[in-house]
């Protein structure tokens, strides 16, 4: 698979979000830039490697997450894993994702996607979701026009999913940096998902380190 390798400023990378927003079928959401500054984050969880971030956005009644992590891993690599959709279950082990795939790919950098997560006590989510990637940039926002056929179960459809990976260089280490802005809807207090979204947000990203550290990713 081609990819465009170039590399992204944070500015360059807005300016970019704001003109896809203005061409896209599916419009970003009024918080999209403000969910990829870094403006107002307040630090809300550090483990050892993974710093986790929070703040509110109109959006959701949920806080938006950002959380970051330095590895050695090389940055097209991390942004390699993050791309492929299809292996989450394999990527995220830790992450209750019980199927993923990709619905459509309009080109190599764009395709439809979704992820069914089964999170214990709960009924289980259906994520569908547009994502583009600009060279280590990739980042989705929930459609709601896929065909009902893609739901034979019947899966509750989250009512807010946007979020972004983006990977840079700092130093001699790559950074990776997962924002999202999320409500699973339903019953569920809200919380409950701020605090279980702040206890697995580190993990994920070592999961996705230790996949894309693989000598050959599938």
């Amino acid at each position: 698979m081609g990819k465009i390798l170039f590399f992204l400023s944070p500015f360059s990378f807005l300016l970019f979000s704001l003109s896809f927003l203005l061409s896209s079928p599916h419009p970003y959401p009024p918080s999209w830039n403000d969910l990829q500054n870094d403006l107002e984050w307040k630090l809300v969880k550090e483990t050892d490697r993974v710093l986790v971030y929070s703040k509110i956005l109109p959006d959701s009644p949920i806080p938006a997450l950002k959380a970051e992590i330095l590895s050695d891993v090389k940055m097209e690599k991390l942004a390699d894993a993050a791309w492929l959709v299809e292996k989450s279950t394999d990527i995220f082990p830790n992450a209750f994702i019980i199927d993923a795939g990709v619905y459509h790919r309009r080109s190599e950098t764009s395709y439809t996607a979704y992820q069914v997560f089964d999170v214990p006590f709960l009924s289980p989510r259906l994520y569908q979701f547009n994502s583009i990637r600009v060279g280590n940039s990739i980042h989705w926002v929930r459609t709601d026009t896929v065909n009902i056929k893609w739901n034979p179960d019947g899966y509750l459809l989250p009512p807010v999913n946007f979020g972004s990976w983006v990977v840079t260089q700092e130093g001699n280490k790559s950074k990776l940096t997962y924002r999202v802005c999320t409500d699973p809807g339903g019953d569920v207090p809200h919380w409950i998902v701020n605090q279980a979204n702040q206890r697995y947000l580190p993990q994920m990203l070592e999961d996705i380190e230790s996949f894309a550290g693989k000598k050959e990713i599938p």
